[in-house]
């Protein structure tokens, strides 16, 4: 057994699971991290380009002379580069989302499974055998929750709750894609306040540490604004979107998407392990029967 391991299958509390997720993630930094480059390698430098290229994209809206149409340049709209960028980005997004949230969980249950040895090889088959239930999931309850915030807001917040735990239920119980969708909502039956409470606080969090990450890009906007307004050269404000800026924002987002992802996948591991043994007792029993084969 690993002498830093941590029970995952108990009852926490809210303070509980806060502090057990930056234990868990500074104790296994190294090796998590070594198999989600593995994993999401691939997809990463896709997203790398592709928000660069999104960036670079958004940057026309400030060009008169590109949104006028004038002569020499492409008219944004027609060329259609911003709805290319946009749709890849968002795809990128989707598809690393998933592959994170996969090698997170699938890392968890390997931890769990071995007492705190994991073997990175059985993390990345995990995720290759559920790539597709992945993926699948996290298209499917994207658009379930875009329909959700689209209907006054209040049930997509409701929807996210429930929808949170559909990737550890995945994992962990090795559910049909239909199937986590159901068993998420009975899961966080009577327990959605404190859910959604838990969610909040990791997501503000998570959301503070990452916009560290923004300080070089905003810093240099800062000062390319005040170097153009000291010098009276303001006239073109998409000249404030050149490659430096478009490479500060681009390592800055990706780098803000793998640290809310990150702390998300584990807090919502703490937290269907929490809920699962409140309805079912799952870890005690185990250790019941585990106490009875040693005795």
């Amino acid at each position: 057994m690993n002498n830093n391991y941590i029970e995952f299958k108990k009852k926490r509390e809210l303070g509980d699971i806060l502090t057990d997720v930056f234990v868990f993630l500074r104790t296994n930094f190294k090796p998590l991290f070594s198999v989600l480059f593995k994993t999401t390698g691939i997809v990463l430098v896709i997203l790398l380009l592709s928000i660069a290229y999104y960036t670079h994209a958004t940057s026309n809206f400030m060009d008169p002379f590109a949104l006028g149409g004038g002569a020499g340049n492409l008219n944004m709209f027609n060329s259609g580069s911003f709805l290319i960028s946009a749709f890849v980005m968002i795809i990128s997004i989707l598809i690393f989302y998933g592959l994170v949230f996969g090698t997170v969980l699938h890392y968890i249950k390997e931890y769990t499974d071995n007492q705190g040895v994991v073997l990175q090889q059985n993390v990345i088959d995990g995720v290759k055998k559920d790539l597709g239930s992945i993926i699948g999931l996290s298209i499917l309850s994207s658009i379930m929750l875009l329909v959700g915030f689209m209907l006054c807001v209040i049930p997509g917040i409701y929807l996210y709750v429930p929808l949170s735990l559909i990737f550890p239920i995945l994992v962990f119980r090795k559910s049909a894609v239909f199937d986590t969708i159901s068993e998420s909502f009975e899961l966080v039956k009577n327990e959605w306040w404190i859910t959604f409470a838990t969610l909040l606080v990791i997501g503000l969090l998570s959301y503070v540490i990452s916009m560290v990450f923004s300080i070089p890009a905003i810093m240099y906007t800062f000062f390319k604004t005040f170097t153009a307004a000291s010098e009276g050269s303001f006239s073109d404000p998409s000249s404030m979107f050149d490659w430096v800026f478009i490479l500060l924002n681009t390592i800055a987002s990706v780098l803000q998407y793998i640290i809310i992802y990150l702390f998300t996948a584990i807090s919502t591991a703490f937290i269907y392990f929490n809920l699962n043994e409140r309805k079912h007792h799952t870890g005690t029993l185990e250790q019941i029967d585990s106490l009875g084969k040693t005795e």
